[in-house]
C-alpha cells in the first residue's frame, strides 16, 4: 500500500517552501526568456479575431478590473484578463513548446500572474518563482500521464496548464497547504481541451479557458468550496480519466515520492522556442525548406512532387491539407512548405489570406502529400516533429532530406539576440523603439522589477 501522500497534497508542501533562493540560475534565465516570448507574442496576436471575439465576450461579462489588456487601453477583472491575454499569446501559435507535455506553458500561466500580479501590485521575482513553480508542478504531473493524454485526443495545453495555472497563483499568493491542495484538486475539474478543434479558434480559446479556469479553482478554494485531495491518482480521478486507468492504478502503487523542485523541467527537458508563427509540428520541415532556398538547389517551379514522412503526432496536429484560411494554414504542412519555397521565408507576413490563397501556393500544396514514415513511427509518440522529405523535380531528379529538431529547441537553442529579434518582428507597429528598448531591459532582467505594473503598462496600447 502506498504510504506517501497523495500528491496534490506533496505538490502543495512544494508551493508552500518554495522561495525564489531556491531556484538555479540556468532554471530562471529560461523562464525570464519565456516571459519575455509571451509577452511579444502576445502583443502580436492581441487583434486577431480569436482575440478580439473574446475580448468583445469578456467586456460584456466582466464587472470592470484592474487587470491589463494587451495591446488596448482597458482594463478587465483579472480571470478574464488571463482568458482574452492567453488567447492573444496563443493565436499566432507563435508562443513556446513544452516537450513533457507537448503543449504550451508560457502563454498560459503567464498572464494570469501578469493579471494578478499587476492587480496586487507584486515584483518581477514573485512573477518568475509562481511561474517557475507552476510549470514545475504541471510538467511533474505530466510525467506520470503522458504520452497517453495526448495518444487520446487530448489538447494537453488545456489539460495540464490548468493545473499548472492554479499551482502558480496559489504560490504566488502564499496560500497554506490545506487550501492549496484543494485549489490544485478543483483546477482538474475545470482541465480540457480536444484536439479536434485544431485549425479553429477554439485552439487559442483553450489556452485563455485554462488561464481563467485555473484563476478560478483558486478562488473557489478561498471561498470554501472543497475538493479531494487524491483527485489526481484516485479511482475515477484524473490521470484514470485523461490518461488510463493502468497508469493511475500503477501511481497509486508509487513507494518513491514525487520529486518536485529536483531536476527542474524547465531546465531539463526546456523548452521549444518558436522561428516560424506556425505549429510547430511544421518546424523541422520549415527549417529545411529555409536551408533549400537559401542554396538555391531547387526553385518551386522546378517541382513535380514532394512527399514528406511524419511521426505519428503529426497527422494528428497537421489537419489542414489545403488550408484557405490564417487559422487553418498554420496547421498546414503542405502551406508551410509551399509558402517557404514561393515566397522564401516563412513569417507572420506569410500568414494572411491573400498569400494563402495566391494561385501558386494553391496549386503546389495540391502536389505536396505527407504519411507516417516507419522508421519515425518507431520513436514513439514525441512532440518533435521529425521529418523526411523526398523531392521530385520535372527532370526527373530527386532531392532527399531530413531534420530531427527544429532550431529554438535546447540542441539548437536561441541566442538572445534571436529573442530580440523575434521580440522586435512581434512589436513592431505597436510599440515605440523607446517604449521596445526599455520594455526588454525590464523582461531580461525581470527579477529587479519592484511593480509588475512598470512592465504591464508598457504592453497596453500607447496613446
Amino acid at each position: 500500500m502506498n504510504k506517501q501522500a497523495p500528491i496534490l497534497t506533496q505538490a502543495a508542501r512544494f508551493l508552500v517552501s518554495l522561495q525564489y533562493s531556491d531556484l538555479p540560475s540556468d532554471v530562471t534565465n529560461t523562464a525570464k526568456r519565456a516571459v519575455l516570448d509571451y509577452i511579444g507574442v502576445a502583443i502580436a496576436g492581441c487583434d486577431q479575431p480569436v482575440a478580439e471575439n473574446l475580448r468583445h465576450w469578456a467586456s460584456q461579462r466582466s464587472q470592470g478590473g484592474n487587470a491589463s489588456i494587451i495591446g488596448h487601453d482597458f482594463n478587465l477583472d483579472v480571470e478574464n484578463a488571463a482568458l482574452v491575454n492567453a488567447a492573444s499569446g496563443h493565436a499566432l501559435d507563435f508562443d513556446d513548446t513544452s516537450w513533457a507535455t507537448i503543449g504550451h506553458p508560457s502563454t498560459v500561466i503567464i498572464p494570469a500572474l501578469l493579471a494578478l500580479a499587476e492587480e496586487q501590485d507584486l515584483s518581477g521575482k514573485a512573477l518568475l518563482t509562481a511561474y517557475i513553480a507552476g510549470v514545475e508542478v504541471a510538467h511533474k504531473v505530466a510525467d506520470l500521464m503522458m504520452p497517453e493524454t495526448s495518444e487520446n485526443g487530448w489538447h494537453t495545453t488545456g489539460v495540464f496548464y490548468t493545473l499548472g495555472t492554479a499551482a502558480a497563483v496559489c504560490q504566488l499568493l502564499d496560500l497554506d497547504e490545506a487550501m492549496t491542495t484543494r485549489a490544485l484538486a478543483l483546477s482538474l475539474s475545470r482541465s480540457s481541451g480536444i484536439r479536434s478543434n485544431f485549425g479553429t479558434q477554439a485552439k487559442p480559446y483553450h489556452a485563455g479557458m485554462a488561464a481563467k479556469s485555473g484563476l478560478e479553482a483558486v478562488s473557489l478554494a478561498q471561498h470554501g468550496i472543497t475538493s479531494a485531495p487524491t483527485a489526481l491518482e484516485g479511482v475515477d480521478g484524473f490521470i484514470q480519466c485523461y490518461a488510463s486507468d493502468a497508469l493511475a492504478k500503477k501511481v497509486r502503487t508509487m513507494v518513491k515520492p514525487i520529486l518536485f523542485g529536483v531536476g527542474w523541467d524547465i531546465s531539463t527537458k526546456g523548452y521549444a522556442f518558436k522561428k516560424y508563427p506556425n505549429c510547430s509540428g511544421n518546424h523541422p520541415a520549415c527549417d529545411l525548406m529555409e536551408t533549400l532556398v537559401q542554396e538555391d538547389k531547387v526553385t518551386w517551379q522546378e517541382i513535380e512532387s514532394i512527399h514528406c514522412g511524419v511521426s505519428l503526432l503529426g497527422p494528428k496536429e497537421l489537419v489542414c491539407h489545403q488550408p484557405k484560411t490564417p487559422v487553418e494554414a498554420r496547421f498546414s504542412l503542405e502551406y508551410s512548405i509551399a509558402a517557404s519555397l514561393i515566397y522564401g521565408q516563412l513569417t507572420l507576413e506569410e500568414f494572411t489570406q491573400e498569400k494563402i490563397m495566391d494561385p501558386r501556393v494553391q496549386s503546389l500544396m495540391q502536389s505536396i502529400t505527407m504519411e507516417i514514415d516507419d522508421d519515425l513511427a518507431k520513436l514513439g509518440f514525441i512532440g518533435t516533429a521529425p521529418v523526411k522529405i523526398w523531392i521530385k523535380t520535372k527532370t526527373g531528379d530527386s532531392l532527399f532530406l531530413e531534420n530531427d529538431l527544429a532550431i529554438g529547441n535546447p540542441e539548437k537553442p536561441f541566442s538572445d539576440e534571436d529573442f530580440r529579434a523575434k521580440f522586435a518582428k512581434c512589436v513592431a507597429g505597436k510599440l515605440s523603439p523607446e517604449n521596445e528598448k526599455t520594455l526588454l531591459n525590464q523582461l531580461f532582467q525581470l527579477e529587479q522589477v519592484e511593480h509588475i505594473k512598470s512592465v504591464t503598462q508598457l504592453i497596453k496600447r500607447e496613446r
